[in-house]
């Protein structure tokens, strides 16, 4: 019977072989799984190959020279791992493997299960709480856009009745169409009569305001004729007292009741104010007030405010009515619109 040998690895490496490719490709060449293949490189003393001719042996170690392995070639007969015991340790060394392997990879199957229960779980309340968020936001903003509407369809309702109202006294005050001879005497009695009741009404108010008037120019009076004397000035009886009066009565019909006289009673305080300083003046320096000439100021300053304020025709109502009522109406079709973009997403989170 011709001589065997066996080839022995005690876990050994050439200096720049990679342990990792080494490993997978002795479990290739062994045929073995790759977990018995690392446990060869224990340092204990495993038989690679055996029952080889020589020549199969000299092949086989050139092999796994190549690898990055050093080994030894023995005859068959070399005590250091038995035929028999070699497939037993490879069985003992697969079925402890696969066991712990198999656990490893339960609990490992297990862990991850759980974490991906518990995201998931955390995921969908995320979800819900945005949805219910979402639902609650968008029924309070439509509660707020009904309350709106409301308020910009009572406010449309309101300028569209104004304007009406106005549109409708507008055309029967311009209505001049078909008017006869007896239509025009009417007219002339209407107006004769109106003449009159304003005739009596002027008498009345002339009568009863006279009063009024004078106690307004006696205040002006008193507070000029003060600083008149301070200012060695001639005062309101030597300028012509009752024609000066008549004037600025004249003055201030221009416009609302005694406000000239108010404008003209601020004047004279004002030059009281300052009768100190204008009686170390002289009367020939230009800086000192003549109270004549600063009524004639202010008199022609409020004649022309009334007169630039009698030029300038008054707004036409109708045209601000209608300008409103066309905003209304484009806030309320915003509101509609929004309306029907809010239900839409209601109805769209209620389906999902």
């Amino acid at each position: 019977m011709s001589a065997t040998f066996k080839i022995i690895f005690n876990g050994q490496l050439h200096q720049h072989a990679n342990i990792s490719l080494v490993q997978k490709q002795l479990s290739q060449f062994l045929n073995i799984p790759h977990t018995i293949a690392i446990k060869l490189f224990d340092g204990k003393s495993y038989a690679l190959k055996k029952d080889l001719t020589s020549i199969e042996a000299v092949k086989a170690e050139s092999s796994l020279k190549k690898m990055g392995l050093i080994t030894r070639v023995e005859l068959h007969q070399s005590t250091a791992l038995t035929a028999k015991q070699y497939p037993l340790a490879l069985k003992k060394l697969t079925k402890h493997d696969d066991a712990e392997e198999h656990k490893t990879s339960n609990s490992k199957r297990t862990l991850l299960q759980k974490k991906t229960n518990s995201i998931q779980t955390i995921i969908t309340r995320y979800k819900n709480d945005k949805v219910k968020l979402q639902r609650s936001s968008l029924k309070s903003l439509l509660y707020l856009c009904y309350i709106a509407l409301l308020v910009m369809t009572i406010t449309g309702l309101t300028i569209s009745y104004n304007l009406l109202s106005n549109t409708m006294s507008e055309s029967q005050s311009n209505t001049l169409t078909g008017l006869t001879y007896q239509d025009y005497k009417q007219y002339i009695t209407e107006q004769k009569a109106v003449s009159n009741q304003q005739k009596t009404n002027l008498s009345a108010n002339n009568n009863a305001q006279p009063s009024h008037d004078s106690e307004q120019f006696n205040r002006f009076s008193l507070l000029i004729n003060s600083y008149a004397d301070s200012v060695k000035q001639p005062n309101i009886e030597k300028m012509g007292g009752e024609k000066l009066n008549l004037r600025l009565q004249e003055i201030d019909d221009l416009g609302e009741k005694n406000a000239f006289w108010l404008q003209l009673i601020n004047l004279a305080k004002s030059l009281n104010n300052d009768a100190h300083t204008m009686s170390t003046l002289n009367n020939t320096d230009p800086n000192k007030v003549q109270w004549i000439n600063a009524v004639d100021w202010i008199s022609q300053r409020y004649i022309r405010q009334q007169q630039n304020g009698n030029a300038h025709p008054k707004v036409n109502q109708p045209n601000n009515a209608v300008i409103n009522l066309t905003l209304s109406i484009s806030v309320l079709s915003l509101l509609i619109l929004m309306i029907i973009v809010i239900k839409m997403k209601l109805r769209t989170i209620r389906e999902s």
